[in-house]
């Protein structure tokens, strides 16, 4: 069984198992599910990195730099940045764009680390990628995922001379879980946080209005049900957020998802239609949660987006146009 095909056997086991759950709303079960989804994504992460070489020599990494309180030790990151290379033609002694990559796994599980191989993938491309930790339900509950995201966007910011950094150049990419806190922090307006020239969010929940009213699957995350706490699921929902003067967003979503369903990404693209705010969404065929993840053409038109509105005279560019 190769690499693909492994892919899409964990999606089909990973489906089937949650099925179930949602079948019988157990106490307890959420936790259940999520380490098994934390635990098929590192077996699907690790498909790919044995056929995806990433060019290491490419890039430099530094580990668990901290971005907010030396005492709690989520506040971690990984910074990724290109390498000095001598003939290249794009010099990296220029301050560089920058992306800060927020990791998957319901708000409850997962690590920087599953985010390795895209950062570095967008890194060699020129890019300097902060992967971050965050603090995880339910031990803190949401919104404490939120602000470490936001404590992560301000650090950089602060520290972008320091890193080469153009503070005016940042984006977000999240996946998932990830890919809802990107999509907040691209919607949502916060005079203390700076706002991301452009977001990509795959796989994301953007309605949590649309989770079974008495259902159980988010009360470790957010203190309750969505009956007992309609306003906060509501807050929380991206889709609520979305206005006219909002960042370009990418979006992508596997058109077999059953864990997230792609209703989320298409009723987001509708609501970003009607706020005429610029975005593109990709349909990835045939697959399901963890397979789109892992869709490695899928994710090098997500950097190609960030090429667009964070360096419109990248090489990179597949399609040879420019923003200019």
């Amino acid at each position: 069984m190769d690499g693909t095909w492994n892919v899409y056997y964990i999606d089909f086991c990973a489906l089937t198992f949650v099925g179930s759950v949602n079948d019988a709303e157990k106490p307890g079960m959420p936790k259940r599910v999520s380490y098994l989804l934390f635990s098929l994504l590192w077996v699907s992460v690790g498909s790919a990195r044995a056929g995806e070489p990433v060019f290491p020599a490419l890039v430099s990494v530094d580990r668990n730099v901290i971005y907010g309180s030396e005492q709690e030790l989520m506040h971690r990151a990984d910074i990724y940045r290109p390498r000095s290379i001598r003939g290249s033609t794009e010099s990296v002694k220029e301050p560089l764009p920058a992306v800060v990559f927020i990791h998957g796994g319901a708000w409850t599980l997962g690590d920087k680390l599953n985010d390795a191989v895209h950062a570095k993938k967008l890194a060699a491309r020129g890019y300097c990628v902060l992967s971050i930790n965050y603090r995880l339900a339910p031990k803190y509950r949401f919104p404490a995922q939120l602000e470490d995201c936001k404590l992560a966007l301000q650090w950089l910011a602060a520290n972008a001379d320091l890193l080469g950094v153009d503070s005016k150049r940042i984006g977000i990419w999240g996946y998932s879980a990830g890919g809802h806190l990107s999509a907040l922090l691209a919607l949502e307006a916060d005079a203390s946080t700076p706002r991301p020239v452009a977001c990509v969010s795959g796989g994301a929940p953007f309605d949590l209005t649309r989770f079974p009213p008495d259902t159980q699957t988010l009360s470790g995350v957010f203190g309750g049900t969505p009956r007992s706490l309609p306003d906060v699921y509501r807050k929380a929902s991206p889709i609520v957020h979305v206005s006219e003067d909002d960042p370009p967003m990418f979006l992508f979503h596997g058109s077999k998802d059953w864990l997230v369903s792609d209703e989320n990404s298409n009723a987001m693209k509708q609501r970003l239609e009607e706020a005429k705010v610029a975005f593109e969404y990709v349909s990835v065929p045939n697959k399901g949660h963890l397979a789109t993840f892992v869709d490695m053409e899928t994710v090098e038109r997500s950097f190609d987006f960030f090429d667009l509105y964070l360096r419109p005279d990248s090489a990179w560019r597949r399609d040879g146009s420019s923003s200019k």
